[in-house]
């Protein structure tokens, strides 16, 4: 039997399962217990739409730029899938604050920043990393 065909077993696996059960149940438990801030149909609605758009749009984008990037040279490969894995994930992850969800005009401190600038700004500090990742490595590899 090879790694791949073995089912989880043993101490730990267990271990992990039960405690993650508990996190989610006390998630579900919180979201029901303030239903009336959590809205647990819009709640469930985000977590459907959200594996859906994983599955049909953001899985597809990450492995054709994957593929894409087999084209730059190499020292440029894994700081640009890097940068772009962080970026899809931080746009996907502060979608909902960027776009207001949740604002309240009864309560004018439920995000109060201009949050779509600062995914903005982060999202150049990423890059500018990678970039900088890049040159480091493209250096290295020409005095070797």
């Amino acid at each position: 039997m090879t790694v791949s065909q073995r089912t989880p077993s043993g101490p730990f696996f267990w271990t992990c399962l039960i405690a993650g059960a508990g996190i989610v149940g006390y998630g579900l438990a919180g979201a029901w217990t303030d239903r009336g801030d959590t809205r647990p149909a819009d709640l469930v609605l985000w977590l459907a739409g959200s594996g859906v758009l994983h599955d049909a749009l953001l899985a597809p984008v990450v492995v054709a730029a994957a593929l894409a990037t087999r084209w730059l040279p190499a020292a440029a490969r894994l700081p640009v899938r890097l940068a772009l894995a962080s970026s899809a994930l931080l746009t996907l992850v502060f979608w909902p604050v960027v776009r207001g969800w949740g604002r309240s005009p009864s309560v004018p401190s439920a995000l109060p920043l201009n949050y779509g600038r600062n995914l903005a700004v982060v999202l150049a500090v990423v890059w500018l990393a990678a970039g900088v990742a890049f040159v480091v490595r493209a250096r290295r590899g020409r005095t070797r």
